[in-house]
């Protein structure tokens, strides 16, 4: 009864003192903005592209509309003492022009400033948020959200739908909790540590420069290939990358292969709402870590596969996956870390992310599957994508959306080779899976 007393007072993110509100970052987001520049900005981005040309005035006043029913998001980022915080901001957002290069060139700690922005460009609705904001569970309900209005004040309506919500609606006191405090189980043992990741070796682009490559590919083929390996479409891109971090590391020099790490490892989010009961629209999402040592030897890509499928499902999210919520949590509560400045804590969360948390991913691969709106919204959307955050050392992130018949897989890099998407693509080609790609940096704007 203590321990879940204790989870709910710090669970409570929405708080109040003589200056006024103020939300507390929930347990995931603390690093972000310690982590965060221009460059490597810590934004994800989901996109639609309409079947028709957006009518700017419209998305205007769509924003300025939902902006209300979303209290935790219209706010900008503070320094405090101990911590980062979010204090409301009394400002109206409005849509910015949509570039070729997506997710950069943005500083969440620039006072004023939402740390979430709305472009639009063409036939193109885009949302960027950084993480410290929330994951693609809340933002994709905010993004629905607004896409349902804006086709209102187009004169399109819709039935209501759980994740489309009304702009007249009160916000419930869930959708501002932090879930990882809320749930959180002192008991459980933390995750071991991991053998360092593998990632190639590349230049990086001139700044402010994001590559996006787009394959397209037939929903239908991909499952059907998927299920010939007994694998899911999540766990075949995974394959797919690690085959291609296989093939890049057995090109290196035996020097370059001694000093790189010996694990082809890829984070995959998974939706811990689906978990645990909760609304909140803050983050609450951890990690599946598929991994396989890459210094055993050459693996046929019907061994990775099937290696990936049986990582994940021992990873189960009821009992590994909540000791990284054991391991998070129980640090952030510890007295002596909640007393010290936060000057010091940014020192301590650099040095932890750089020894302990980006050694051990060679990439992700998050994979938002089927999505849709109400009819007839969705026939007026031809497709949907998403896009990881950009990050200085990593380059096979993929952003996966079905829509319709197709699935939208974005690979998304700051780094010159563009070998591990090419192998990749190559590979998904080689299994009978016809692949169209795309990329911002050679089509026109």
């Amino acid at each position: 009864m203590e321990a879940e007393r204790l989870n709910q007072k710090y669970a409570n993110a929405a708080r109040s003192d003589e200056f006024g509100p103020w939300y507390v970052l929930d347990n995931a987001a603390m690093i972000f903005p310690v982590m965060s520049d221009r460059v490597a900005t810590y934004l994800f981005r989901l996109a639609a592209t309409l079947t028709e040309p957006v009518h700017l005035p419209s998305l205007s006043a769509a924003l300025a509309r939902i902006a209300p029913r979303f209290p935790y998001y219209m706010v900008d980022l503070h320094r405090g003492f101990f911590w980062n915080y979010l204090q409301p901001l009394n400002k109206t957002p409005s849509p910015v022009s949509d570039q070729r290069y997506p997710v950069q060139d943005f500083d969440v700690r620039k006072r004023g400033q939402f740390p979430f922005r709305v472009r639009t460009r063409g036939r193109r609705i885009a949302l960027e948020m950084h993480h410290a904001l929330s994951d693609g569970g809340g933002a994709l309900i905010f993004f629905k959200t607004l896409l349902a209005q804006y086709f209102r004040y187009r004169g399109i309506e819709s039935d209501p739908a759980p994740d489309i919500f009304d702009p007249d609606g009160t916000p419930h006191p869930e959708e501002y909790e932090d879930a990882y405090n809320r749930f959180f189980q002192s008991e459980l043992p933390v995750p071991e540590a991991r053998p360092n990741a593998f990632r190639i070796v590349s230049p990086l682009l001139p700044p402010y420069q994001f590559r996006v490559t787009t394959g397209i590919l037939p929903v239908d083929k991909v499952k059907e290939v998927s299920k010939s390996f007994g694998v899911t479409v999540t766990e075949l891109f995974c394959a797919s990358i690690m085959d291609a971090l296989q093939e890049i590391r057995a090109s290196y020099p035996a020097w370059m292969r001694r000093r790189s790490g010996p694990m082809a490892t890829l984070e995959v989010p998974i939706n811990m709402r689906k978990i645990y009961p909760t609304r909140t629209m803050r983050n609450f999402s951890l990690y599946f870590m598929p991994s396989v040592d890459l210094r055993l030897g050459r693996y046929d890509f019907g061994e990775l596969a099937e290696l990936v499928h049986y990582r994940i499902k021992s990873e189960s999210p009821e009992r590994e996956i909540p000791r990284q919520m054991a391991r998070n949590v129980g640090i952030s509560r510890k007295r002596y870390v909640r007393l010290l400045p936060l000057g010091i804590k940014e020192v301590a969360m650099r040095a932890a992310y750089n020894s302990m948390g980006k050694r051990f991913m060679s990439g992700g691969v998050s994979n938002l599957g089927l999505l849709s709106l109400p009819e007839p919204l969705g026939s007026r959307v031809e497709r949907m994508e998403c896009l990881m955050p950009p990050s200085r050392v990593t380059c096979g992130n993929l952003g996966a959306v079905t829509w319709g018949d197709r699935i939208y897989a974005n690979f998304g890099s700051l780094m010159k080779s563009r070998e591990v998407e090419r192998l990749a693509f190559k590979r998904l080609v080689s299994l009978g899976i016809p692949v169209r790609l795309e990329c911002n940096m050679e089509d026109p704007i």
